[in-house]
């Protein structure tokens, strides 16, 4: 008899400290000190959507492209094929050549120059030097 009452307070105590630890890892779960802050989103591209045969008269602008990898690539069109894009991104000193196959294409946006020139000039303020 006191082997039972023995395993049925084993039994109990774990029960009991089982819901503890389930209470405890709810309000941690719930309290927004253990969370991650979230990034900031960053701005749009400003342009015109366009489709992707139209781009083959195209070349030489700059456009934004959002991919199915959650992805948005933006820079100057250097090629054109059925399969893929060629993209210019980076500066001029150092640029980039980067490839995006077309199933892998949500969207494009042909950013118009003046759109261009905004976020090329994002960090200026216009200020005159003394």
């Amino acid at each position: 008899m006191t082997r039972t009452r023995i395993h049925h307070a084993a039994l109990v105590a774990l029960v009991a400290f089982s819901a503890c630890a389930l209470a405890t890892g709810a309000l941690a779960a719930g309290s927004k000190s253990h969370t991650a802050p979230k990034p900031k989103a960053e701005a749009k591209p400003v342009g015109t959507p366009v489709e992707y045969a139209a781009l083959e008269t195209r070349v030489g602008e700059t456009l934004s492209i959002d991919t199915t990898f959650h992805t948005t690539r933006t820079g100057k069109l250097i090629k054109w094929t059925r399969p893929a894009l060629t993209l210019q991104i980076g500066t001029d000193a150092a640029p980039i050549v980067l490839t995006v196959p077309k199933e892998t294409i949500q969207s494009i946006m042909i950013i118009t120059p003046a759109a261009a020139e905004a976020a090329k000039d994002a960090g200026t303020s216009g200020a005159k030097k003394n």
